[in-house]
């Protein structure tokens, strides 16, 4: 080999290397064989990859039953390693997800016995007795993993049970994932002769830790006497005692068909009759000696004959038929609805000669299916009515929610314009009326001068109480509906609230408007006013805050308000109450201003205080003054 060819196969090991690492987190030494030839290890990696790797079975299942069925191998290799990917040193299956097994389970795995002979009826009947196909696959560590390993280790090792093992395999798992399986067994085979036939394969570092540090563990790798000298050894010296139950089985299976209930018919691939039990006499009205050497056509109707070519194709390719509905004929011509299981029969060398049909009179099933499928009818006719007068009543329902949530938006509406109305008329009529008392007083304080000073004194008292009282109609009529709002915007009409406020109480309130914000809507303008107001007053109120944080910002097509405090807050309970019924008259009109211009409204609260967070759409809110606008509402 020249220096070229030698470094171009250097560098195609060194490629299938990083390649096999990438997919199990570490380098099997199982891939380093055979360095001279990569073609080879390239398509060892090929098939690991199809019949294991990337096998649809799941990873875990699939890593356990390598272990498992690796316990029968003369070298410990495979064994060793695959416990490695099952306790983490790698990946399971190469699956970066599965999740790593304890040391403890490892162990339980192979600790478990491999029954034989009668000791296996158990897996068996565990099996037979779950519905097939499998939903699902099983858990680790359940009995029924336990009996498909069971029965997957027969098939594997082609013991004496190994067809009824397969039988009962092909009924749990399918048809499509019993090949998967077969397949898997297949690699594991081909695993288990590479390891063989290379002695020079080592156990990595890895492993030589592990087993250094788990005795138990150890013992079970290195001392398994299930290791495939001593179960070759052992199924050999069960041969007798086999062949002795097998004439004992024989015996007993033809005691059973005689006596079944099921009609029981065996026939060649041809077609002709070959056994008749009792059963079948009674379902079908022929004996046996007069269905004995007649085709199978004896008794299936003329517009079924199709049928018994399509069953002898399935049945030549080694199928199984499972609860195939059918009609057939009797004797006396009467029609008999029936539920046929078709097998093939194999002669020693395991080549179908025939097939056996186990066949059950399902007449008055069908008939109670078919009254069943006009009752379903029927109460499909009702159902369908039901769900449409529901869907209909749903409509009306929200149609009449709809209708109410319009006209709550537009009852508050009219209450702000009417607010605007009584403040408007409260400071020009009343505003008007007290200034022209406040100067008569004036003039009588200027008259009286020349009279005694108590007569001074009373009228400068009235002439301040007048003051006082126009300063708090002119403060309450504000409130109803502040000038500034209209004249000015939200910046100026939020300013001369908070001021006036903080005036009035302890609290010290911490405004933040951009200057840049501009003029909004009118109507939203004031709804962001009342949330402030109503914010405002329940901090004052209930909170026992000193303090209070206010920010509206512009972000795109919405506009964002905050408000916070550092109060008592509320309890889990209660706010969970108020976010879910809007109880309190406070927060439900909050809400419902909020829920009128299709914005979202979160309070938050605990120990350290309270947030109430409003998200108001702009296009809405303009869409919304652009309709009221229309129908005279301003």
């Amino acid at each position: 080999m020249s220096s070229t060819e030698g470094e171009s196969v250097g560098n195609a090991a060194s490629a299938l290397e990083n390649r096999v690492e990438e997919r199990f987190g570490v380098l099997p030494n199982f891939f380093r064989l055979g360095p001279e030839t990569p073609e080879i290890t390239e398509k060892l990696w090929g098939f690991a990859q199809a019949a294991y790797l990337d096998n649809p079975l799941p990873s875990v299942f699939k890593e356990r039953l390598f272990v498992h069925l690796s316990r029968f191998c003369a070298v410990r290799y495979c064994i060793a390693r695959h416990v490695g990917f099952l306790v983490g040193l790698g990946r399971p299956a190469g699956d970066r997800t599965a999740p790593p097994q304890s040391v403890k389970d490892v162990v339980k795995l192979l600790q478990r016995p491999f029954p034989r002979g009668q000791e296996l009826q158990s897996s068996l009947a565990l099996c037979q007795a779950c519905l097939a196909p499998l939903a699902e696959m099983p858990a680790a560590d359940t009995p029924m993993e336990d009996a498909i390993f069971v029965l997957a280790g027969h098939v594997f090792l082609k013991t004496s049970d190994y067809l009824s093992c397969l039988d009962a395999l092909s009924r749990l798992f399918g048809p499509n994932r019993l090949q998967y399986l077969l397949l898997f067994l297949a690699f594991v085979r081909a695993a288990h002769y590479w390891t063989e036939t290379h002695p020079e394969i080592a156990f990595e570092d890895d492993i030589n830790n592990l087993l250094a540090t788990h005795e138990a563990l150890a013992q079970c790798i290195l001392n398994d006497p299930e290791a495939k000298d001593s179960v070759s050894q052992s199924l050999l010296n069960e041969l007798p005692a086999l062949r002795l139950q097998a004439d004992k089985a024989s015996g007993l299976l033809a005691a059973i068909v005689d006596s079944s209930d099921d009609a029981i018919v065996s026939k060649t691939l041809e077609g002709v009759i070959t056994s008749w039990n009792a059963g079948a006499e009674r379902l079908f009205g022929y004996t046996a000696s007069e269905a004995v050497g007649q085709h199978i056509s004896l008794i299936i109707p003329l517009d079924r004959r199709d049928e018994e070519t399509v069953i002898i194709d399935r049945i030549k390719k080694g199928e199984r038929i499972e609860h195939f509905d059918t009609v057939r004929v009797r004797k006396d011509k009467r029609l008999r609805d029936i539920s046929l299981t078709i097998s093939p029969v194999r002669d020693g060398s395991g080549k179908i000669v025939g097939a056996s049909k186990i066949a059950r009179d399902i007449t008055q099933r069908k008939q109670m299916e078919r009254a069943l499928r006009e009752s379903e009818g029927r109460y499909r006719t009702l159902a369908d009515a039901l769900e449409t007068q529901v869907q209909i009543r749903t409509q009306e329902l929200e149609k009449k929610n709809a209708d109410l949530r319009d006209l709550s938006g537009r009852l508050m509406e009219a209450q702000d314009v009417e607010r605007r109305h009584i403040a408007r008329e409260l400071h020009d009529s009343a505003g008007q009326t007290l200034t022209a008392l406040g100067m008569q007083l004036a003039r009588i304080s200027a008259d009286a001068k020349k009279n005694p000073a108590q007569l001074a004194k009373d009228i400068q008292d009235a002439e301040e109480l007048v003051q006082h009282l126009s300063q708090e109609i002119r403060t309450t009529s504000y409130l109803l509906h502040p000038p500034l709002l209209d004249e000015t915007g939200i910046s100026s009409a939020l300013s001369w609230y908070v001021q006036g406020l903080a005036e009035r109480s302890s609290l010290a309130i911490d405004l933040k408007i951009p200057d840049n914000l501009g003029r909004l809507p009118s109507e939203m303008e004031l709804l962001l006013f009342r949330l402030v107001q109503e914010c405002l007053t329940n901090i004052h109120r209930h909170s026992g805050s000193k303090t209070a944080r206010i920010r509206i910002e512009r972000e795109g097509n919405n506009i964002h308000l905050e408000v916070e405090d550092k109060g008592r807050g509320m309890s889990p309970e209660r706010l969970a109450e108020i976010q879910s019924q809007g109880t309190g008259v406070g927060i439900r009109g909050m809400r419902e201003r909020v829920r009128h211009f299709r914005g979202d409204l979160v309070i938050e609260s605990n120990g350290s205080g309270t947030k109430v967070y409003a998200t108001l759409p702009l296009k809405t809110a303009h869409s919304t003054h652009q309709s009221n606008t229309k129908q005279g509402v301003a």
